[in-house]
């Protein structure tokens, strides 16, 4: 699977929330449907936590940010709705 390409159509047409206080309170709703995590992403409760699937993204936040489209980095993205891409068939 190629997480890049399917984490790009997820962001356009799906519904995903980007930052680690952002994707904590939708795993703690049970909102989050996989929660993609950065090398260099500080949340343990984010690496731990079984509600959600946990996607490793093989760069750091600032590779996440610049393949979310953001001029910011990004340490974790938690994925509610993967719209059109296959990122829970993994």
């Amino acid at each position: 699977m190629d997480i890049e390409r399917n984490l790009k159509i997820a962001i356009n047409t799906g519904k995903v929330l980007f930052g680690v206080k952002e994707s904590e309170k939708a795993v703690k709703n049970s909102t989050a449907k996989m929660i993609v995590i950065s090398t260099s992403c500080p949340s343990r409760m984010l690496k731990g936590q079984k509600k959600a699937k946990i996607l490793e993204f093989p760069g750091d936040n600032v590779a996440l940010g610049a393949l979310c489209g953001k001029p910011f980095s990004i340490s974790a993205v938690a994925i509610i709705d993967p719209g059109e891409s296959n990122l829970l068939s993994r």
